[in-house]
């Protein structure tokens, strides 16, 4: 029993220590739980940090980068600017310079250019030399300055006397066909043929275009050298085709012509320097600022820019230097790189206009910055020189404020003591440096004083005279003896001659305005009292039938009279204004004056005058309104019709020079015409001073504003009872 007892006992502690332990091993597998469970919490928590920590590197990486594209893209913005800048105006530049040729081609005709060369002076002096070269060096066996005549092939000559014992040609054949096989193909020929006693007889193919005198003057055929080229037959030759030759006459020809191409040159670049200056003024400047080479030479100090304008304009000087160093050759190169327009012209050209064009705009976008950003800023701090004056200006700006805050009275000597003192401190400290500074300075002081004062003295004595002068007295005289201000005091002396000058100058347009009021009621009036007249005789219930219709007749004439007039006045006062429609059209103006010829020829066979025309059988083209000029020879004929002494003859000749044509009207005037001729052109002028004539006075007027529109010319001359009136048209020039 016992035994059964403490088994039981023994198997209740087994138990209870059983269930401890399997108690203990719970509490510790919670803890492991629990533990593992904080564990993960702090693995997955410090995962999260380190994901948000990722995600907060990641944005700021991604906005990093976005700045860098944003501002490689600007960058490349402003290079994209930059370079389409540069391009524009190489492109205007490369524009500019290729516009020479064809211009060229257009405006002068090159064509043409032997042709008008041969008509020149230039040419004859080159004949001259010619001829002076082969009488000297091969008829005189003298030694001759010119050595470029000796190989001429572009000019045929062939010198000899009578009995044919001197021959001298360039020529292998020299009979009679073959000379004139070579004058048929030539451009231009002269032959001349000088007497036994020296007197020279030319012959030409341009006969009159040809100066003959000039080369006869270069010879010296004139006087008693003339024997020295008596007996002796000179034929010069110019053939057709040049292209080949490289002589002389090339040479003189190109350099001939060179004058007009080279500002033909200068003309197309001021007028593509003027529409690249309107380009770039026109631009905004906020674009142009944030162009990076537009930046950079704003940036870019003063002094620098001028170096790099020195630079482009030494560049060009060294070229030209160049081409005049190298003498003939050098001169002819230049002259067949701008006649012929070769590869170097384009070479050259347009790679410096090109800079010069890109420093113009870059020199006006800077003067836009300066206007911007103000004087100062934009141009005084941008230079070092400038930075150092107004940098010394400033401390001697606040220094000299502070030594001129001094209340004194406004007085001039007391003022001039203090600047003075000023200035004599500043001398004594300069006279240091030397023993007899101080002795000298006191001197210079004493002089500065009086020369001062005098100065002052005079301003005062100038002001106190222009104030009269403004009160209006005229009546002082200035003493011109004033220093600087001498020609202040002149001008202001000549106030009272050009005061009196205008006031001669509005009485006699005061007199002018009331003469042609006169003039106007009294050539109005006469045809209205008329009027008035006639129509209270025909309220007279008494008259015939015959008188009525004469009376009606009277008044039909004077109304029209009276309407030509008013129709007259309208047309003048338009003219004189300028307030006419013009329709310029290419118009042969000898056929448009035959055409009011003959629309007057009933009137001119009614008179008795006698019409002696000189016309040109050519045609005159000119560029003009052919109704109004139609009318400007309708009046001139008309006035010649009225004032004309009957019985007597008229002059009408065609005068046709290169670049006008002028139309020449004399007659004798039954009229004495005792005024002045620029007073017969003024509106209601009559050449008939009591007005009984049926002219208006305005048809010389009319004729002579309608002449002015069309870039014409009309002009009286008065000769005792000689009317002459000459009217010039420019010709439209030939293409």
């Amino acid at each position: 029993m016992d035994t059964n007892l403490n088994n039981n006992i023994e198997d209740d502690k087994n138990k209870s220590n059983h269930d401890k332990n399997h108690k203990e091993y719970e509490e510790q597998k919670q803890e492991g739980s629990t533990k593992r469970i904080k564990d993960q919490e702090i693995i997955n928590k410090n995962e999260e940090v380190k994901e948000n920590y990722n995600q907060e590197d990641e944005k700021e990486y991604i906005k990093e980068n976005r700045n860098k594209e944003k501002i490689k893209k600007q960058q490349n913005k402003f290079m994209a600017s930059a370079f389409v800048t540069i391009l524009m105006i190489l492109i205007f530049a490369v524009v500019s310079v290729g516009s020479y040729a064809p211009m060229r081609e257009r405006i002068f005709n090159t064509e043409e250019n032997v042709e008008t060369y041969i008509q020149s002076n230039d040419f004859v002096y080159t004949l001259t030399s010619l001829t002076r070269h082969l009488k000297e060096s091969k008829l005189e066996d003298t030694d001759w300055y010119n050595y470029r005549y000796e190989d001429l092939k572009s000019i045929k000559y062939y010198m000899h006397n009578k009995d044919q014992t001197i021959r001298i040609s360039n020529l292998s054949d020299v009979t009679e066909n073959a000379l004139q096989e070579q004058i048929k193909n030539s451009q231009f020929y002269m032959h001349m043929i000088i007497d036994g006693k020296g007197n020279p007889k030319i012959e030409s193919s341009l006969n009159d275009k040809f100066n003959k005198a000039a080369f006869i003057d270069g010879l010296n055929l004139r006087n008693e050298k003339k024997l020295e080229y008596a007996n002796l037959d000179i034929l010069y030759v110019v053939p057709k085709n040049l292209e080949s030759y490289q002589d002389i006459f090339i040479y003189n020809m190109k350099n001939f012509h060179m004058l007009s191409y080279g500002i033909f040159i200068l003309a197309i670049g001021a007028v593509s320097i003027i529409i690249l200056s309107i380009m770039a003024f026109s631009i905004p400047y906020d674009l142009q600022r944030r162009i990076s080479i537009c930046r950079l030479f704003n940036k870019m100090f003063l002094e620098l820019k001028g170096l790099i304008w020195i630079g482009l304009i030494g560049c060009v000087c060294m070229g030209g230097e160049y081409f005049f160093n190298n003498g003939i050759d050098g001169w002819s190169s230049f002259m067949d790189m701008i006649y012929y327009i070769n590869r170097y012209f384009y070479m050259i050209g347009i790679p410096i206009t090109f800079i010069l064009y890109l420093l113009i705009y870059l020199s006006i976008v800077y003067i836009k910055n300066i206007y911007y950003t103000g004087f100062k800023k934009g141009f005084i701090e941008n230079s070092i020189f400038g930075k150092i004056c107004f940098y010394f200006l400033k401390k001697s700006k606040i220094f000299f404020q502070d030594i001129m805050k001094i209340d004194v009275k406004k007085d001039i000597h007391k003022k001039l003591l203090i600047v003075l003192g000023i200035n004599l401190t500043a001398l004594w400290i300069i006279a240091l440096f030397g023993p007899f500074g101080l002795f000298l300075g006191i001197v210079y002081t004493v002089f500065l004083f009086q020369y001062l004062l005098k100065f002052i003295l005079k301003i005062k004595a100038l002001n106190d005279a222009s104030s009269k002068l403004a009160q209006g007295d005229f009546d002082i005289i200035f003493n011109e003896d004033m220093g600087i201000f001498t020609s202040i005091c002149e001008n202001l002396n000549n106030i009272k001659d050009g005061f009196k000058v205008a006031i001669d100058k509005e009485i006699k347009s005061q007199q002018m305005k009331t003469e042609l009021i006169s003039n106007v009621s009294h050539d109005l009036k006469t045809p209205l009292t008329s009027i008035i007249t006639y129509v209270d005789l025909l309220k007279n219930e008494k008259i015939t039938d015959d008188k009525q219709k004469e009376y009606i007749g009277i008044l039909d004439r004077k109304s029209k009279r009276l309407k030509v007039l008013i129709e007259d006045l309208f047309e003048a006062s338009k003219a004189s204004s300028g307030n006419i429609d013009l329709h310029l059209e290419k118009v042969d103006v000898i056929a448009l004056f035959r055409q009011t010829l003959g629309e007057l020829e009933e009137k001119i066979n009614q008179s008795t005058l006698q019409m002696k025309m000189n016309l040109s059988e050519n045609k005159v083209i000119c560029e003009l309104d052919g109704r109004r000029t139609y009318r400007v020879f309708e009046n001139i004929m008309s006035n010649i019709l009225k004032y004309a002494l009957p019985y007597s003859r008229v002059y009408v000749d065609v005068l046709e020079a290169e670049k006008e044509v002028s139309f020449i009207f004399k007659n004798i005037s039954a009229y004495e015409m005792n005024f002045d001729p620029t007073e017969i052109t003024e509106r209601f002028a009559r050449g008939d001073k009591s007005r009984n004539t049926e002219g208006s006075g305005l048809g010389l007027a009319i004729a002579k504003s309608i002449m002015q529109l069309q870039n014409g010319e009309l002009t009286i001359v008065i000769d005792g009872d000689l009317f002459k009136l000459t009217i010039s048209f420019p010709k439209v020039k030939n293409k």
